[in-house]
């Protein structure tokens, strides 16, 4: 639960750490980037269930410089830790700033009876193409050991997923100051001819109501059995829904087979027609070599698209008018758009509906004004023998870059506490 906002820690005359209300705090993330996991609405998804949260920050001179939202959970029966998910939003290269923020931070802790604090800052280390070539090196160095002086331990440059982090690697687009046509010309040649294809089949997207929940969740699961991993239930997602409201968005791509049908019908009469009049061309010059090679490529497009009408029209049968192909989340703060949980059902792959799903999200985030499409978490291991490698090639395709994140910082604040905890808990 919410406690008073009465904590101060004053660094000079000049710098104070403090609470936050909700439109101070509101106000500096929506201006600076951040997560998320950031939101005011996270905030206040908590105040309204009985969840310990705190926002707190930096002021100088009253205006609000640094700012984040703490969640609090118990882990012994009178002490509990803070985490700082993806927080804080700050200038990482201002030192004083720095310090202020985590020596205040400590003694609010310390105040508070926390036993540890967890400190995930949204700072890029490294910038890499999906190869897993360096692009670009972030200034880290003098965070890194600034950090180490304020007594935070760092978790390390780890590779592969977590269910203890949070995913270290992210694939990100700039689609800042560019237009929808100058993102699809960036795409790869074959990512783009996807996109074009799924259009022209009829695949189409909408939007899930908290009623139809089941519908996406049953897609996920295929997703998470088939790469073997641990999820969460239905509930989380529910939650997640009501907790960012309007800015979450659960989505499901599918397809009208009677509509995909009426397409297939359509573009054989067209064929059969261009068939037929090479065919007569050719019965006149027989020997003409251009004629030969036309009507022959004109018979094999005639017989693919019967045989994609014979087989639409079987598993129509079995499976029904319209089938579901492939359901996501997506949650978007002031700055980012972000894909997060998916799934697809493999039975219905040839209707490409991720690379479908993908393009309308990227026009949903211009329409929105965002700075960046945020594809969201990749292993970090660039080899062909990754277990990710398809996802990994998959989001390659729309050229983002991906974001190598500094990692995740751990602070004693009671150190006998926290060493029994962690023996009881490793």
């Amino acid at each position: 639960m919410r406690r008073n906002k009465n904590f101060s820690h004053e660094v000079g005359i000049y710098l104070k750490f403090c609470e936050l209300t909700v439109k101070e705090y509101d106000g500096f993330v929506n201006n600076h980037l951040s997560h998320y996991t950031q939101m005011g609405r996270h905030y206040m998804y908590r105040v309204n269930h009985d969840m310990e949260v705190y926002l707190v920050g930096v002021k100088k001179d009253g205006e609000v410089i640094a700012a984040s939202l703490i969640n609090s959970a118990h882990i012994m029966r009178f002490f509990k830790f803070f985490y700082l998910q993806r927080g804080p939003v700050m200038d990482y290269q201002d030192e004083s700033v720095v310090q202020c923020f985590y020596d205040g931070l400590t003694a609010f802790a310390k105040e508070k009876k926390a036993v540890y604090v967890l400190s995930d800052p949204y700072i890029v280390h490294q910038v890499r193409d999906h190869d897993g070539n360096i692009l670009e090196s972030k200034n880290t160095n003098q965070f890194l050991q600034q950090m180490k002086s304020l007594g935070y331990h760092h978790q390390g440059f780890h590779v592969g997923y977590s269910m203890k982090y949070q995913a270290r690697w992210l694939s990100v687009l700039d689609i800042q100051d560019k237009s929808l046509d100058d993102i699809l010309q960036d795409m790869d040649y074959n990512t783009r001819r996807s996109i074009k294809q799924t259009y022209k089949m009829g695949v189409q997207m909408r939007d899930l109501s908290l009623d139809e929940f089941d519908q996406f969740f049953e897609l996920f699961e295929m997703a998470a059995d088939k790469h073997g991993f641990d999820y969460a239930s239905i509930d989380y997602f529910k939650r997640q829904a009501n907790t960012y409201g309007d800015q979450c968005r659960i989505v499901m791509s599918y397809i009208n087979l009677s509509d995909y049908l009426n397409e297939l019908q359509e573009e054989l009469a067209d064929v059969e027609g261009e068939y037929n009049q090479s065919k007569q061309a050719l019965e006149e010059k027989p020997n003409h070599k251009k004629l030969k090679n036309k009507t022959a490529e004109l018979e094999m497009r005639v017989g693919k698209i019967r045989k994609k009408i014979e087989d639409t029209e079987t598993l129509k049968a079995s499976d029904g008018e319209v089938l579901n192909l492939a359901s996501a989340m997506f949650i978007h703060n002031a700055h980012e758009l972000y894909y997060l949980s998916s799934g697809s059902n493999p039975k219905y792959k040839q209707f490409m509906a991720p690379y479908n799903m993908m393009w309308e999200m990227i026009q949903y985030a211009k329409e929105l004004g965002l700075k960046r499409y945020n594809f969201y978490g990749v292993s970090g291991d660039f080899s062909e023998d990754s277990d990710d490698y398809g996802v990994l090639k998959f989001k390659k395709g729309f050229n983002p870059v991906v974001h190598e994140m500094i990692g995740d910082f751990e602070k004693p604040i009671r150190p006998i506490l926290y060493k029994l905890y962690k023996l009881k808990t490793r």
